[in-house]
């Protein structure tokens, strides 16, 4: 008498990557122990939100000048927008970067 074949297993889908990320983040978000650090995981996501934040406030405010002030007033915040988001872009990167050096040096500690 022959053994059945297994049941072949299926191929992964989306769907089982987008369980597993989800899986890892609640492991994390539940390690009350906070011997994982959550925020390299997440800072590129926050890099990006804030970004976006910029970019809306940089629009809003070169087009707010034109609407609510002069023409003078409109061709100034339609130069100093990408100046204040470029500004804010540095800034935002080198907190990033700041927060990023401290979690490293916790971590290369906590090694020791």
């Amino acid at each position: 008498m022959s053994t059945p074949d297994p049941l072949p297993s299926k191929p992964p889908t989306s769907w089982d990557g987008l369980r597993a990320m989800l899986r890892a983040l609640m492991d994390l978000l539940l390690d009350f122990s906070f011997k994982r650090f959550v925020t390299p995981h997440l800072i590129r996501l926050l890099y990006a939100l804030s970004l976006g934040a910029a970019l809306l406030a940089a629009l809003g405010w070169m087009f707010k000048g034109f609407t609510e002030g002069s023409v003078f007033y409109g061709l100034f915040t339609f130069v100093t927008g990408p100046v204040a988001f470029l500004l804010y872009m540095i800034s935002a990167r080198v907190a990033m970067e700041v927060i990023l050096a401290i979690i490293e040096i916790a971590e290369r500690m906590r090694q020791k």
